[in-house]
Parts: C-alpha cells; structure tokens; sequence
C-alpha cells in the first residue's frame, strides 16, 4: 500500500459521506487504540499519530462549537 493510495482511500470515504455524524467516537477510539500502541511506537510515530489525533480532536470541537470562540480560556 502506498501513500497515494491511502490517500485515496481517505477521499474516497470522505466523498461517499462515510465521515460519522459525530467525531467524539472516533477520536475515542483512535485515543484507546493510541494508548494501547504507545509503547510500540518511536518517538517520531509517537508525534505523527499525537498530531492526527490533534486534528481529528479539533474538527470534532469545531462541529460542536459551531461559531463559538476557538479560545479555550
């Protein structure tokens, strides 16, 4: 599996509407399984997988906040 691929593969689930309705679950679940990987990663892998999960986390506040402030203080 390459990287486009992958990538493709993305787009395709994006496009066909297979996003969830509610992003909570996901990031969840990306979370447990996270925890459960941590000590197999390296610390590059490690900051990669934080990152994505960063970004999912934030897509599902936006989805929540709607036009609410960003600014969490």
């Amino acid at each position: 599996m390459t990287p486009q691929k992958i990538l493709s593969l993305f787009e395709r689930q994006y496009l066909e509407g297979k996003l969830p309705a509610d992003l909570e679950p996901t990031c969840a679940s990306f979370a447990a399984w996270l925890a459960t990987a941590w000590e197999l990663l390296d610390g590059e892998q490690r900051t990669l997988l934080l990152t994505v999960g960063a970004a999912l986390w934030s897509e599902g506040y936006d989805s929540r906040a709607g036009t609410a402030t960003k600014d969490l203080w």
